[in-house]
């Protein structure tokens, strides 16, 4: 619709030609596709045995004659997926148990709460720890994204918004609402046991946010060279920036022993700890 709108076009058939043109094929392009993909990837659990040693909960609708009332309408795979199905979303909604990494979805935008997977405390000349470290090493495998790509983020977010609602510019819309679906439904279950790397859905998206707000630090082609080589200057150290802050915090991304004063060093928050 944002598209159709852009300036010189008539609202009123801008909006016809979303309904005769465009909503159709954007449906045919991705609610089938999804829905034969999903069950494509069940295949092998469609197919195992149904006496016990198939997939889980594959023969849970013929089990005591529960295939005695429906089995007319739904044959017995549909209804056991389905149990299986509610039984992971019940779980998923239900999980309550604390845990020591757990975040609420306020902490992620900017990486408030990593999970930590691994962590060792080698000592000097041990375990690829150097001989020199002094008094110990560190060896994590922290799941912390680039903090300095995802604070970026913060901002880039807050300029799609801005871009959206008061420039009208649809590419910015569709960022903030790829953003929003993997990120706004987590709110609704802040009491649930969850964790930061749950944010791996709407990542993408926040990348698209930066490439957008770099763009805009460049300027529009239409600018002066002054003002495209400031806006690419400004640009390309922040992209440098990123790259080098991804490369610092390399070691407690892949788990390479280091000194110990070196890991404080990259623990900025209290919070990664």
């Amino acid at each position: 619709m944002g598209r159709r709108l852009a300036p010189g076009r008539r609202r009123v058939p801008a909006r016809i030609a979303v309904l005769k043109r465009d909503l159709g094929w954007a449906f045919l392009s991705t609610v089938p596709v999804a829905v034969v993909t999903y069950f494509a990837s069940w295949i092998g659990w469609f197919r195992s045995a149904t006496d016990g040693s198939g997939g889980y909960y594959r023969d849970w609708a013929v089990k005591d004659g529960r295939d005695s009332d429906w089995s007319w309408l739904f044959p017995d795979w549909w209804r056991s997926l389905w149990h299986y199905e509610n039984q992971v979303y019940d779980f998923h909604v239900g999980l309550h148990s604390p845990h020591t990494y757990e975040s609420n979805p306020w902490s992620w935008i900017v990486a408030g709460r990593p999970v930590s997977y691994f962590y060792e405390s080698p000592a000097p000349g041990v375990d690829g720890c150097p001989a020199d470290a002094g008094e110990k090493c560190a060896q994590e495998v922290l799941a912390l994204g680039t903090p300095l790509l995802w604070w970026t983020a913060c901002f880039a977010l807050l300029y799609v918004l801005w871009r959206w609602l008061f420039r009208r510019d649809w590419r910015a819309g569709a960022i903030a609402c790829g953003i929003a679906a993997g990120y706004l439904p987590w709110f609704l279950y802040q009491e649930r046991t969850i964790f930061y790397f749950y944010a791996v859905v709407f990542l993408p998206f926040l990348c698209l946010a930066v490439a957008m707000l770099l763009g805009a630090l460049i300027g529009p082609p239409r600018s002066s060279d002054t003002r495209r080589v400031a806006g690419a200057t400004a640009a390309g150290v922040l992209t440098l920036l990123i790259a080098w802050n991804f490369i610092y915090f390399w070691p407690i991304y892949t788990g390479t022993p280091i000194p110990i004063g070196d890991w404080r060093a990259r623990m900025w928050l209290d919070t990664w700890v």
